[in-house]
């Protein structure tokens, strides 16, 4: 278990990408754009016309089964959840379209229908960082002193790519 205390919350940021923009890159951009190293998505809904999500499908732990969806078609945001540390946007969505409703972990390729809306909360008093965790493969949150000296972000941080070095 990984519990941090002391922080408090900051500037709230709230942005609307408009038709065609990618999702993830979006909120990554607006994060670093408005200076969110470290923060929370307070809430988030709008509609794609792509979704791209991701998730833990086993029960055994560590996880080395994932599934995707990967859907274009009018789909809703119902909601947008999730935590940014070092500028890395980590967030989950559930989505729905008329006939069900899904969601999962927010991957790259999720592209904006008509809007999305996003607010974000600065977190001040806290240093946050995903690092790799060596059971589960996956890059797990952490609160650091600094980041002096800690590795760059690597690559290979979807679900997928997890299930992949789980194979190995």
């Amino acid at each position: 278990m990984m519990v941090a205390k002391g922080g408090r919350l900051g500037e709230v940021v709230v942005a609307r990408l408009v038709a065609g923009e990618d999702l993830l890159e979006g909120m990554t951009r607006i994060c670093k754009e408005s200076g969110i190293r470290n923060g929370v998505i307070l809430t988030g809904f709008g509609s794609v016309s792509r979704a791209v999500v991701s998730g833990t499908a086993t029960a055994k732990f560590p996880p080395d089964e994932f599934y995707k969806i990967d859907r274009s078609e009018g789909i809703e945001i119902l909601a947008i959840s999730g935590v940014v540390a070092d500028y890395h946007v980590h967030a989950h969505v559930a989505l729905c379209t008329p006939a069900e409703s899904f969601g999962g972990h927010l991957e790259a390729g999720n592209i904006v229908f008509s809007l999305a809306e996003i607010a974000f909360a600065k977190i001040e008093g806290m240093n946050l960082k995903r690092m790799r965790d060596p059971v589960t493969q996956q890059r797990l949150l952490q609160a650091v002193e600094s980041y002096e000296g800690l590795p760059e972000e690597d690559e290979g941080g979807s679900l997928h790519d997890v299930a992949h070095r789980m194979k190995k």
